[in-house]
């Protein structure tokens, strides 16, 4: 079963490359969060509205400092599970994957996975 292309809007592409701009995501964690498809799509997204390195328009893609580090251990406990919730659920989505992909190479006799010792 092949994948269908997404499409989004310029205003949600405009509102990723702004995370990634001002450092709140880096591009990858923009791109597994919202589900892009493409390792260099946001990049793509960032070039067609003018945001490379190599423009003098460009805003510079530094690392935001953290601002608000929480020193309360309620609050730190609070993030810790949180995160931990956010780690599960991706868990339990990659297993969700990985049987569904067993389930499809034994019904329809395919290897989807790629092999290790593929040739490039």
């Amino acid at each position: 079963m092949q994948k269908r292309p997404q499409y989004f809007s310029d205003s949600f592409k405009l509102g990723v490359i702004q995370r990634v701009v001002t450092g709140e995501m880096t591009k990858e964690q923009a791109r597994i969060h919202y589900d892009i498809g493409g390792s260099s799509a946001i990049l793509n997204w960032m070039r067609k509205f003018g945001y490379t390195c190599d423009s003098p328009d460009s805003k510079p893609m530094e690392k935001k400092p953290l601002k608000d580090h929480p020193s309360d251990p309620s609050e730190l406990k609070k993030q810790l599970t949180h995160t931990q919730k956010l780690l599960e659920r991706e868990q339990l989505r990659s297993e969700f994957y990985q049987t569904m992909i067993d389930i499809a190479e034994r019904e329809l006799g395919i290897s989807i996975r790629k092999k290790s010792d593929t040739k490039l």
